[in-house]
């Protein structure tokens, strides 16, 4: 199990297409090296909760960030209106 903490932010991606080739649905969200299709889970270090998202997108281009949800999925675990909190991510490394 790979893991990663720092700051999470949301995008306006959804129903755009990614860099995976494909439009990006409520579940998507963006990272500078995980594997494409890779489903990551998203645990907020403020709020204690959690939802799960695929990696369809690269970035986030802001230092400091280590992943970008789509604004649906971000909501799932905070108020949008923040626009960025603490979290940790972890993934499976797929083979």
């Amino acid at each position: 199990m790979n893991t990663e903490t720092g700051y999470i932010s949301w995008y306006n991606g959804e129903g755009k297409k990614g860099a995976a080739g494909v439009i990006l649905d409520s579940e998507s969200a963006a990272h500078k090296t995980i594997e494409f299709w890779t489903r990551v889970k998203v645990t907020s270090l403020e709020n204690g909760k959690s939802t799960t998202v695929k990696i369809l997108d690269r970035g986030p281009y802001v230092q400091g960030r280590i992943l970008d949800m789509v604004k649906t999925a971000f909501s799932k675990i905070h108020n949008t209106s923040k626009g960025i909190f603490r979290g940790k991510i972890e993934w499976n490394t797929q083979s």
